[in-house]
């Protein structure tokens, strides 16, 4: 099986090898640090590739990456002011054997493409992973600083920017930073994981029966997932009799402020904290409804996941997730922050089994046809090509499409 998807993914003229070094804070286990690791572990099978990465935080990415055997370097930030981190990229990179310099967030950008072009790696490629987060107070004023300082970066020092959605995309193509830029949807591997607990079986361990409705998301719980307007929602199906409970997957700094909530709209019998978990998918496969209420998305992960197993889902109409949901056929949009809507929409899945079903069924095949990891590693590696073969760098004809 191997060498069945090694041939599928490898270029007909096998050399020269492109080199390719992935940066990534890797400060976090979420969604653009999930969506690396799928990308590497198609890209790795490409024999026209030659794959490095430098992190600047160990942890679960660092481990996941070497898995795949991939080797990585870690300069770790908590040891290290931004000053030393871009002189230990940039002797890093200048002895390196490295073509592109791939990089995925802000701090990472702003540091390691300027270091790369100081050591002469002749091409970098920037993928914007979403849209900046809306923030308050002194949060706000140091992302927009960020946004900035990382504007002149992408103008002097990125050749290539891939944008994981056509909002994204637009954004930035109305204000022509980099010579390049290519939508590339983020893609999942559908049939990587086999579930290896039955749903009942799950079901049965979160204490769930077969007569309830299970609720449920997955994600970092911070403000931006807007939470409390699920645990609205949850209280206002409770009201009506609805047999429902509503299962969290996830932590983050708004955990406890989430709890206290729940306490305080009398629904916290039921509602379950899971905190992390490594057995997401098995969780989404015991789900009836999944729900992603955020305020603002790229192209998220978990909506994937819970699409590929199958899975009904409501979520916000933000970022990219129009360009997911084909709305009433393979799932529901909603605004934002409306409780009512959000309401509304569970509640005609809990009345219509068929329905539910129909709409799982039909996500799987728009993941299995849209979002597919192999053909992101595709289009990422012909973007690669594209940049070896037309040259000019920073300073070449923009190009959009």
């Amino acid at each position: 099986m191997r060498n069945q998807s090694r041939d599928r993914c490898t270029s007909q003229d096998a050399s020269p090898n492109i080199s390719v070094c992935h940066v990534a804070v890797a400060d976090l286990w979420a969604g653009a640090e999930v969506q690396l690791k799928i990308l590497l572990s198609r890209l790795v099978q490409n024999r026209a590739l030659s794959l490095s990465a430098v992190l600047l935080n160990g942890g679960k990415l660092k481990k996941e990456i070497e898995n795949i055997g991939i080797p990585v370097t870690v300069f770790s930030e908590r040891r290290s002011g931004s000053a030393k981190l871009f002189l230990d990229l940039f002797h890093h990179l200048r002895k390196a054997n490295v073509q592109i310099v791939h990089t995925h967030k802000h701090k990472d950008t702003i540091l390691a493409a300027p270091a790369a072009k100081l050591a002469s790696i002749p091409y970098v490629v920037r993928t914007v992973h979403g849209l900046p987060e809306p923030f308050l107070g002194i949060q706000a004023i140091k992302m927009k600083l960020y946004g900035v300082i990382e504007r002149m970066v992408h103008r002097r020092y990125v050749d290539a920017m891939i944008c994981v959605s056509s909002q994204i995309q637009e954004k930035y193509a109305s204000r022509p930073e980099v010579p390049m830029m290519r939508c590339i949807h983020n893609g999942i591997n559908v049939d990587e994981e086999t579930i290896q607990v039955s749903r009942w079986q799950k079901r049965q361990e979160l204490g769930v029966g077969s007569e309830t409705c299970l609720i449920g998301t997955v994600g970092r719980l911070t403000a931006v997932k807007a939470l409390p307007v699920l645990l609205m929602a949850a209280k206002n199906l409770l009201v009506q009799n609805e047999k429902v409970k509503v299962l969290i997957v996830g932590d983050g700094d708004i955990r406890m402020d989430l709890e206290a909530q729940a306490r305080n709209l009398g629904i916290a019998d039921s509602v379950v904290f899971c905190g992390y978990r490594e057995d997401t998918r098995e969780l989404m496969h015991a789900m009836d409804i999944f729900v992603l209420p955020s305020l603002s998305e790229g192209i998220p992960m978990a909506l994937l996941e819970a699409m590929a197993t199958s899975r009904a889902t409501v979520a916000s109409r933000v970022g990219g997730v129009p360009e997911v949901i084909d709305d009433g056929v393979d799932g529901f949009l909603i605004e934002p922050c409306d409780v009512g809507d959000l309401t509304e929409k569970c509640l005609s899945l809990i009345h219509s089994p068929d329905l539910a079903q129909r709409m799982g069924e039909l996500a799987r095949k728009r993941v299995e046809r849209d979002f597919s990891a192999d053909e992101m590693a595709r289009r990422v590696t012909s973007l690669y090509q594209e940049l070896m073969h037309q040259g000019g760098g920073n300073n070449a004809r923009p190009s959009v499409r």
